[in-house]
């Protein structure tokens, strides 16, 4: 596994952390994910943060950045974020190509690093992306390393960051396909008390969990959003969106979910999956 740690923010107590994921972008403009244009979705979330004024330190984007799999649909996604001139920290999701990914998505301010250090706070970014497979698992190593990260930094509150979720959701066939060993890496936080959030997406909606000290919390997608506690593949006319992490000095994280509330989906409700 590459080990890579980037310390930001040093002299800083509080952070802001923007959370977003599963933008499905494709090379071509006019393409559609269930009836929505996944382009198109995630510049108006875009657009939103900055009507709204928010100004984050960093972005965590939790994979899925891709739905066709081009270097055009990463090319974009780095011309739309570029702008903000803040760090990228980014994940593979299951519809993404690592490779690719990590060829776009490297060079600063975007990172694929798995390690984020500050004065106050450590950021751990999870790879649980199975080639080929839209399930996901962490990998011995991987939980190995988180651990020993764990360890050597067990006096700053550490978030975590996954693409597939590693705790039920409630809706059975979501439930199917997220870490199939998640219950390993619930364990492994459980045993580390600095540990304050694990975040993720793969979802496409918000959810918030409390299990013993950690908040389990889901990030809505910036496209199409799955309705939430449904036994089989049902999309939603929910807004896309994103989360704000208002980290602070002393441990404590205010979590915000925004939806754009100017943007209308065009969801097609009769596609029976993607």
């Amino acid at each position: 596994m590459n080990q890579q740690q980037t310390r930001l923010f040093v002299g800083r107590s509080n952070m802001k952390i923007l959370h977003l994921s599963d933008p499905h972008l494709f090379a071509d403009d006019s393409s559609t994910l269930l009836g929505v244009n996944t382009n198109e979705s995630l510049q108006a979330v875009l657009d939103d943060i900055r009507r709204r004024n928010i100004t984050p330190d960093l972005f965590v984007v939790t994979g899925d950045i891709s739905q066709d799999y081009t270097p055009e649909s990463y090319q974009k996604f780095v011309d739309y974020l570029a702008p903000f001139n803040k760090p990228v920290l980014s994940l593979a999701g299951n519809h993404d190509e690592r490779p690719k990914l990590k060829q776009y998505l490297s060079k600063s301010p975007f990172t694929t690093a798995e390690q984020m250090v500050t004065e106050h706070w450590q950021l751990l970014m999870l790879n649980s992306h199975v080639p080929g497979k839209v399930y996901g698992h962490l990998s011995e190593e991987e939980l190995s390393w988180l651990e020993s990260c764990l360890v050597d930094n067990r006096d700053l509150p550490t978030m975590v960051f996954t693409h597939h979720h590693p705790i039920p959701v409630g809706s059975h066939w979501l439930d199917q396909i997220g870490i199939e060993n998640g219950q390993q890496l619930v364990n492994l936080l459980s045993q580390h008390s600095q540990v304050k959030m694990c975040a993720f997406g793969h979802v496409h909606q918000s959810t918030d969990r409390h299990h013993k000290h950690i908040n389990y919390c889901s990030v809505p997608s910036t496209c199409v959003q799955f309705k939430k506690h449904s036994a089989d593949f049902s999309a939603s006319q929910e807004k896309p969106g994103y989360n704000l992490y208002d980290c602070t000095g002393d441990g404590q994280i205010i979590v915000n979910s925004f939806r754009v509330d100017n943007y209308l989906p065009s969801v097609n409700m009769a596609i029976s999956g993607y």
